[in-house]
C-alpha cells in the first residue's frame, strides 16, 4: 500500500508541473477508448484462462512541447475468463507528438486486493490531432509477473496490447 501511495503522490506532483507549463506549449486532454490485451506467457495449468482480454480506458494526457505524461484507468471485465473485473491504474512518460514512444507502470486490482507486483510497459503510438479531437492509436509490451495468480502454472503474464483512445482538449 505504501508503494501505491508513493506512486500516486509522484504522479500527482508530475501532473502539477505540467499544468504550470506555458499555455502556448502545453495542453490537457481527457478521453476514453478500448484496449486489447494478449497474454504471451506459457500458461499450461489453467486451460480455462483466456489469454485475450478487452478493456475500457479512461485517460488524461498532459503535453508540453515534445513531452507527454498520461494517467489512465483501465477496466477489464471478466479478466482471464474469471468472471471478475480487474482495475488497472497506470501512468506513462513519453516523448514525441505525432509519433511517440515511452515507458509506463501500472498495477492491477482484482478480487478485492492489489497485485503484489506492478507491470512495466514500453509503448509506441501515433497521435492524430484535428481541432479539439485527438485520436491516439498505440501498441505496448507489458512485462508482468503473475505471483498473485499461482493457479496458472506460470509466473509470466507478459503481454502485447493494442489500443485506441479518443480525447478532447487543447494542444
Amino acid at each position: 500500500m505504501k508503494k501505491l501511495f508513493a506512486f500516486t503522490i509522484s504522479l500527482a506532483i508530475s501532473f502539477c508541473f505540467l499544468i504550470l507549463a506555458s499555455p502556448a506549449e502545453a495542453g490537457t486532454r481527457f478521453g476514453g477508448g478500448i484496449h486489447y490485451l494478449r497474454t504471451l506467457g506459457d500458461i499450461k495449468d489453467a486451460p480455462e484462462f483466456d489469454e485475450n482480454a478487452v478493456g475500457f480506458m479512461g485517460s488524461v494526457l498532459f503535453t508540453h512541447t515534445m513531452f507527454r505524461l498520461e494517467g489512465a484507468i483501465e477496466v477489464i471485465p471478466d479478466f482471464g475468463a474469471s468472471e471478475k473485473t480487474m482495475f488497472e491504474p497506470q501512468a506513462y512518460a513519453m516523448i514525441g507528438q505525432f509519433i511517440y514512444g515511452g515507458v509506463g507502470i501500472g498495477i492491477g486490482y482484482l478480487d478485492d486486493s492489489w497485485q503484489s507486483n506492478p507491470f512495466y510497459a514500453l509503448r509506441a503510438g501515433v497521435d492524430f490531432f484535428v481541432g479539439g479531437l485527438d485520436l491516439d492509436v498505440f501498441a505496448s509490451y507489458r512485462f508482468q509477473k503473475a505471483n498473485d495468480l499461482e493457479h496458472l502454472g506460470s509466473d509470466d503474464l507478459d503481454s502485447i496490447t493494442f489500443g485506441v483512445l479518443i480525447r478532447f482538449g487543447t494542444r
